[in-house]
């Protein structure tokens, strides 16, 4: 088994189409056929059921894949150690991250490291929390940013930093000029929040339900960016992250007591596999950047 099939074997299982991914690959498609062939003659299965033009994983496929992918991962992960001798000259390194660290804590880290190390190329992944599990679970991701703790046993988690949830609104909004607020006053407030399919989400309505709170939700949107404009031009409130209601210094941002909502932010790794220098060194930089 080479190590050219198994790349051959990902980018099709991800293009679904051979002559889509022989280009991805800058190979014929004669080519990137026969090594297929050849990956599923020494494993005795057919990997993928072929449909008209184009082809899907058959069940043996799918079983493969995240072996394929993990297998690949940690060659990777070799070269980078190796790489350790050279100064982290060359090598990729792939982070996932929820959106909102994605915009506030992560690119200040990824630009330092890229100046560092120019020869090792970052690939960051902008997902909710529960792909960035699932992805580390499989191999295709490096090291995630996310909450803690998981619910996996194959992923364990570093604690970065907590943060709050805080209450947002526009001047002219009638809560404007409090500095704080216990949560059951937002009974009857119009709020603007994530889709319940948003851990953070999930974390805000058990504070409400904690609260004793039936929360009027007006407006739904699927990021805290969209949400921080629908504030600034319209009449409801949104509970946002902190971090988040920092980048938007026009609108007013309200602490929220009885209970606090807290969420808790931590460095994701897969349990038991090898950690390269590049998210080592990665992770280090991330912890140095929110100590600062």
């Amino acid at each position: 088994m080479e190590l050219r099939q198994l790349r051959y074997f990902l980018d099709i299982a991800e293009t679904e189409h051979l002559t889509q991914s022989a280009q991805n690959l800058f190979v014929t498609q004669s080519t990137l056929s026969h090594g297929l062939r050849q990956l599923e003659e020494e494993l005795q299965v057919q990997l993928f059921e072929r449909l008209g033009r184009g082809l899907r994983l058959s069940q043996a496929g799918a079983e493969f894949r995240s072996y394929a992918t993990r297998a690949l991962k940690e060659i990777e992960a070799g070269r980078m150690a190796l790489s350790e001798l050279s100064g982290l000259q060359s090598g990729r390194l792939t982070v996932g991250a929820i959106p909102t660290f994605l915009n506030t804590v992560v690119p200040v880290t990824v630009g330092a490291f890229s100046r560092s190390y120019p020869g090792v190329v970052i690939e960051v992944r902008e997902l909710r929390a529960g792909p960035i599990e699932e992805q580390l679970r499989s191999g295709e991701l490096d090291l995630g940013i996310a909450f803690h703790p998981t619910t996996h046993a194959e992923i364990e988690t570093e604690a970065l930093f907590d943060e709050h949830m805080l209450l947002v609104v526009a001047p002219a909004h009638p809560l404007a000029a409090r500095r704080s607020l216990a949560l059951k006053a937002l009974n009857g407030v119009p709020l603007a929040l994530l889709p319940r399919s948003f851990a953070t989400r999930r974390l805000v309505d058990a504070g409400l339900h904690e609260a004793g709170v039936v929360p009027t939700v007006r407006i739904e949107m699927a990021s805290v960016e969209s949400l921080l404009v629908v504030c600034r031009h319209g009449d409801v409130a949104s509970i946002v992250p902190e971090r988040a209601a920092r980048l938007a210094p026009d609108l007013h941002a309200i602490a929220l007591t009885a209970p606090q909502v807290v969420r808790h932010a931590g460095i994701l790794w897969r349990r038991g596999a090898s950690r390269s220098a590049a998210a080592r060194e990665f992770a280090a930089r991330l912890r140095e950047a929110l100590r600062r």
